[in-house]
């Protein structure tokens, strides 16, 4: 078997792992995170999607800050995060987005111009929106999971023109999870309004 399709598989396999453990909001997901992420740095740079390569650098810090987070009021089995899902009012959300699609025109024109990106614009908006992503999904805000779906929709016409079919695949169960993910994390948000938790917009 071809060495890097030998890497996609293990990734797609470490990545379902990640998912499911995330939306059980399993503070295990974070190590899944953090391998697969390394999988993922070395097979981006091969196909000269550089943005995205860079991304799961950022993933890599991402995993040890949510694993950090996360069991700053963990339980005693360490498995289930005690941290409350919070919701973002809607004028952070308008700001992170023109923020983010400034920064995607900067960038993509920049790697057009310096890179050999075949698709500089889509990688940076891929790579600057799920920078933000990650963050929110660190810190357990919900609208987290609609960016997903919108962001590993992209991501399932990027990795199939890159020859990254394994992948595409995966993006593929990532977007349909990433209702799933919603429904789970919104249940939860809801059981702390009814259990008397304080749910805070921040």
């Amino acid at each position: 078997m071809d060495f890097y399709k030998l890497l996609e598989i293990i990734g797609l396999v470490v990545g379902l792992l990640y998912l499911i453990l995330i939306i059980k909001e399993n503070i295990w997901c974070w190590i899944f995170g953090i391998i697969g992420s390394l999988i993922t740095v070395f097979l981006y740079f091969h196909t000269k999607l550089y943005l995205e390569s860079i991304l799961n650098v950022y993933y890599i810090w991402a995993g040890f800050y949510g694993w950090w987070f996360w069991s700053k009021e963990k339980k005693k089995d360490l498995e289930k995060a005690n941290v409350p899902v919070v919701m973002w009012r809607p004028n952070y959300h308008l700001v992170k987005i023109i923020v983010c699609a400034a920064a995607t025109i900067i960038v993509g024109f920049l790697m057009k111009k310096y890179t050999d990106s075949p698709r500089p614009y889509i990688d940076a908006a891929m790579a600057i929106f799920s920078f933000s992503a990650t963050y929110l999904e660190a810190r357990k805000v919900l609208s987290a999971w609609i960016y997903w779906f919108v962001i590993n929709g992209g991501s399932i016409v990027l990795q199939f023109d890159r020859g990254l079919n394994i992948y595409a695949y995966l993006s593929i169960v990532y977007t349909v999870m990433s209702i799933v993910g919603y429904l789970q994390w919104k249940k939860t948000y809801d059981n702390q309004n009814f259990n008397g938790i304080l749910s805070k917009k921040e």
